[in-house]
This record gives structure tokens, C-alpha cells and sequence, in this order.
């Protein structure tokens, strides 16, 4: 089983029990008051309705804590509206007496999904993933998108269910609008699509890449920024010896989709990856397999090396069948070659081999002479 790389430990600014934030009294720190470079977590009661909880998430002072206050203060009320019993969306903000920013969010149970999967199976972790992407789904109905992928927002309960905190939700940007970008912050590093870290607005596409990269991380314990040259070299299911060589290879296909590293070739959206995911646990065909062919039966999948990445404007090649330059003439060439030595030979052989007599005269010998 991968080992899963978890935070550094940071040294927490914890606030104190009982300590007041506007209507809000702190009643203890969540996940043991480990720190991460997200912010700290605690829960917290409403001074004037003990029965309401929530969580607290209280935001080291920096440059990206200010981006996420502005964006909240520019969203709150459409965020209200999100409705669904696993999601959790800020409800509050406000600023400690020392200084930093906190955000108050819908009461959720559970653990970061790193530190949660450390004692799950494959299966398990995979439909974690595929709870994950069914929760976006609604998002996406309502018009929103996962904007920035924090695995320290994706939460996972004692029941094994997804709570995401809603920090890193944003509005769809209008691609009519050239002007409209989205108020994108970034993920964390090694989260973030290529094509967000050039500057472009968030989207399906990038959200899907910073899907596959948790992804990576739940099956391999690495993101796809530290396998080298990139994901499409190495064998992430390698790490799950119990696998058969086809379920690996299967397995493989599906992470390169998803953390592909161009945009034209990964899942069209979080609800496309879920359908693969589901296909894959079931043990049926998926729409990655489609870009690459299944190796023989007994060939292990670390030395089916896929083909290198295609210029993303051009139309896929199949992948069993890598075209190299001139093969095309070549094979022309010995083509017309192989043609001209059959006929050179069945000419020879009508010019050189003697003809062939009536059937008559073959039957009757000849008469002697006198």
C-alpha cells in the first residue's frame, strides 16, 4: 500500500476555548489541532444558540487569505444558496482580535482525505473519489466549479462519506465574456492544471486535472509533479500488487486521462472521471481505454509504455500504432518494389520456358524417317 504524503507540520496559532469572535465562542480544535498550510480548523458555538455548531476556519495573514475574504464577501449570497448535505459553504467572516482572517462554514464531521484513506483499501479511496465527483456534479447544475483543489477542504466522516468545505467554489466564468477570468486563487501546488499555472480562468478542464491529480495521490501517493517527466511514464497502480496485470493497465489508462497534461485529453468534466471510476470498479471498459490497446493477456502493464503526448490541435492518432517521418513513403516504395519483382518474374517465365505443344501432338509419337 503507497504511503501518502501528508502536510508538513506547521506550527499551529491556536485560539483558546471559550475565546469570542463576533457571536461565535470556540469550543475546541478539529483533527487534533494539526496545522496545515490551508489554515486551522476549530469548532465553534453560536453565543446566543448553543445547539448551533459550526467550523471555523481561521486563515494565516497573507495575500491569498485576503483573496479568499474578497471573493467571499463578493459571493456570499449566492453561496447561501448551495444546498446538499455534504457540502459545507462559508456562512460568516471576520477578522481575529490578532489579526487574522477566519471564515464560519456549515457544520461538517470528518478528516482530511489524505489523512482519512491512510487506513483504506484501493476500492474504498476510488469511490471516495467517485462520491467527490457526484457532489461536483451538483455543483455544476447550480453553476459552480471547483475552482482550487485542497485536499484539506475534502473531508471524509466516520460513515466514509465526502464533506467538501465549499472555500474553493467559484461561479462558471461566462466564455462569452472575454473579460470575465473568475477570481481563481489557484490550488495548492502540484493541484493545478498547466493551463492554470499559463493564466488561464478556471475551468471543467482544470478542475478535472486537479481531480486527477488527488487521484495520483490516493493511489500512488504522488502527484503527477513528481513522477519525472510526468504520469504517462510511470505505473501509479504498480504500488497495488494484488492487481492483475489487465486491472493495472486499466487503472493506469484512467490517470493518464485524467492528470493528462493537456487539456483536449483529459475527461470532459468531474461527471465523465466518475463514470470511468465506476466502470473500473465494476470491471468493465472505459473511455480511456479507448486512446490506448489492452496489452496481452500475462504482459505486465509497466512495460507497456504509452506513446508520447500529441500536439493538442491535432487529431488523435491510435495509440497502438506510432507514426515516425517517412514511414509512409518507405512503405510505398518496398510496396511498388515488391510489385515490379512479381511481374519481372512471370515475364522471365513466359520468355524463357519453352512453349507448350498441342495436346495431339504430345499424344502421338513421332514417325521415323525411312
Amino acid at each position: 500500500m503507497p504511503e501518502l504524503a501528508l502536510p508538513p507540520p506547521a506550527a499551529p496559532v491556536l485560539l483558546r476555548e471559550g475565546a469570542a469572535l463576533g457571536v461565535w465562542r470556540i469550543d475546541s480544535p478539529l483533527h487534533g489541532g494539526d496545522g496545515d498550510s490551508s489554515g486551522q480548523w476549530y469548532r465553534a458555538r453560536h453565543a446566543l444558540a448553543a445547539d448551533q455548531v459550526a467550523v471555523l476556519l481561521l486563515l494565516p495573514r497573507s495575500e491569498r487569505a485576503a483573496g479568499i475574504m474578497l471573493r467571499y464577501a463578493d459571493q456570499a449570497h449566492e453561496l447561501g444558496q448551495l444546498k446538499h448535505a455534504d457540502l459545507a459553504v462559508p456562512t460568516d467572516s471576520g477578522v481575529t482580535p490578532s489579526g487574522q482572517p477566519y471564515l464560519m462554514l456549515d457544520w461538517a464531521e470528518g478528516q482530511p482525505i489524505l489523512r482519512a484513506c491512510a487506513s483504506l483499501g484501493l476500492r474504498e479511496r476510488l469511490q471516495l473519489m467517485v462520491q467527490l465527483c457526484e457532489l461536483l456534479r451538483y455543483a455544476h447544475q447550480q453553476g459552480w466549479l471547483l475552482a482550487e483543489i485542497d485536499p484539506a477542504m475534502i473531508w471524509v466522516d466516520a460513515r466514509q462519506r465526502i464533506k467538501l468545505m465549499g472555500t474553493g467554489l467559484l461561479r462558471m466564468p461566462d466564455p462569452s465574456d472575454p473579460f470575465e477570468r473568475g477570481m481563481g486563487l489557484g490550488s495548492q501546488p502540484g493541484y493545478a492544471s498547466p493551463e492554470a499555472l499559463a493564466g488561464e480562468p478556471p475551468s471543467l478542464g482544470s478542475e478535472v486535472y486537479g481531480l486527477g491529480a488527488l487521484l495520483c495521490m490516493l493511489v500512488d501517493g504522488r502527484l503527477p509533479s513528481m513522477l519525472g517527466s510526468g504520469v504517462d511514464d510511470v505505473s501509479p497502480s504498480a504500488s497495488w500488487a494484488k492487481l492483475n496485470a489487465a486491472e493495472q493497465f486499466s487503472l493506469d489508462a484512467l490517470l493518464h486521462k485524467a492528470a493528462a497534461p493537456y487539456a483536449s485529453r483529459r475527461h470532459v468534466s468531474a461527471e465523465a472521471l466518475a463514470d470511468d471510476l465506476r466502470a473500473w470498479l465494476a470491471g468493465e471498459n472505459h473511455s480511456a481505454l479507448s486512446l490506448v490497446a489492452m496489452p496481452l493477456s500475462g504482459v505486465p502493464a509497466e512495460l507497456v509504455k504509452p506513446d508520447p503526448e500529441p500536439d493538442s490541435q491535432l487529431e488523435l492518432a491510435p495509440r497502438n500504432w506510432t507514426p515516425t517521418p517517412g514511414r509512409g513513403r518507405r512503405l510505398l516504395m518496398l510496396s511498388v518494389l515488391a510489385l515490379g519483382l512479381v511481374l519481372a518474374g512471370w515475364f522471365g517465365r513466359k520468355l524463357l520456358l519453352p512453349q507448350a505443344q498441342p495436346a495431339a501432338a504430345v499424344a502421338a509419337p513421332a514417325t521415323a524417317q525411312p
